[in-house]
């Protein structure tokens, strides 16, 4: 049984002048210990998801069971005891800013009656975990961004929640202290099996922190699967240009050339894993057929700790020719996809 089930889940919003859609018939299961992405453009739906998890948003129709558990069937008491177990960081922290660091920790446990003294105790030890013990009495206007969230992943801990909640938790971080929140908390999950569901737009948080991602799109679910498999494989237009704009933006310098280069002919996607980056096979499709081929974007990417090599390759005019560069690809057992001027 997953620890989090999510079935045929809508959410309207109705106002006097309009009706939105926010969200259509969500499937969606996360098993206990995962890391899951929930990705997806402005407007995607994401976020009204995330908070349906816990009741925050409370859904037009469908279930979500935690455990097994129905939250649509819970009284608010048997709610707010379930919320305990669930806990949420945000993009902009939500910290207090009258409070000093170790205070704004122990808050949520001061609110469920625990002693003072015992609540600074395990603040502490919080702040050890997110390594900001000598910040204990600093508060959060003499904080970076980076410290600002690692107060608020500690303030969250506080609880022992078993499910951690992400809505943007990095978005407004430079990619330096992205890096280092995410291998926070990567770590948090494997010391405490915290299951986590991060909400992003950036394809590059998914590849490195996650093992399964939903990729959304105008409320709907469009593609789901392995972060490995869906890198690879992309099957969706939306995961397409999600995979597409990651390259772009690790080509910040240039990709307005690249765009402009991706708009010519018939254009390839191919993926070499650790087996198949050992031989040269484009050097040797060369060889073969005695033409060059155009490497319009050569990279390497890290996806879930395994080293991935991705090229898109502009291929000659000549139809003839474009299979018989294709089929060596193959024959080599890469698959190839082809990228359309709308990606």
């Amino acid at each position: 049984m997953a620890q989090i089930e999510v079935r045929h889940l809508t959410k309207i919003f109705t106002s006097k002048d309009a009706k939105v859609d926010a969200l259509k018939d969500i499937n969606l299961e996360i098993e206990q210990g995962d890391i899951y992405g929930i990705i997806g453009m402005s407007g995607a739906g994401k976020s009204t998801l995330v908070r349906c998890l816990n009741y925050l948003e409370k859904p037009t129709k469908g279930e979500v069971l935690i455990d097994g558990k129905d939250l649509g069937k819970m009284s608010e008491k048997e709610l707010l005891k379930q919320r305990k177990d669930i806990a949420m960081i945000f993009q902009h922290f939500n910290l207090l800013m009258q409070k000093n660091v170790v205070d704004n920790v122990s808050f949520p446990l001061l609110i469920q009656g625990v002693k003072k003294k015992e609540a600074r105790k395990k603040a502490k030890e919080l702040l050890g975990i997110v390594g900001l013990e000598e910040k204990e009495l600093a508060y959060p206007a003499q904080l970076s961004g980076g410290q600002k969230q690692r107060v608020a992943i500690a303030r969250a801990l506080a609880s022992d929640p078993r499910i951690l909640l992400c809505d943007e938790a990095t978005s407004a971080l430079d990619p330096q202290t992205t890096a280092s929140i995410l291998e926070l908390l990567k770590d948090i999950n494997m010391r405490f099996g915290i299951t986590i569901v991060i909400i992003t737009h950036q394809m590059s948080v998914i590849r490195k922190i996650c093992s399964h991602v939903a990729i959304m799109s105008q409320g709907e679910i469009r593609e789901r699967g392995m972060v490995e498999e869906i890198f690879s494989h992309p099957k969706t237009k939306e995961a397409r240009e999600l995979i597409l704009k990651d390259s772009d933006e690790g080509h910040s310098g240039n990709s307005g050339r690249t765009q402009d280069r991706l708009m010519e002919a018939k254009k390839i996607r191919i993926v070499f894993s650790e087996n198949s980056s050992f031989e040269p096979v484009i050097a040797n499709m060369v060889l073969k057929t005695g033409r060059a081929v155009n490497i319009l974007r050569a990279d390497t990417k890290n996806v879930g700790g395994i080293a991935k090599g991705e090229m898109i390759l502009g291929l000659p005019d000549d139809k003839k020719l474009q299979k018989e560069i294709e089929d060596y690809i193959v024959e080599r057992g890469l698959e190839i996809e082809e990228v359309t001027g709308d990606v």
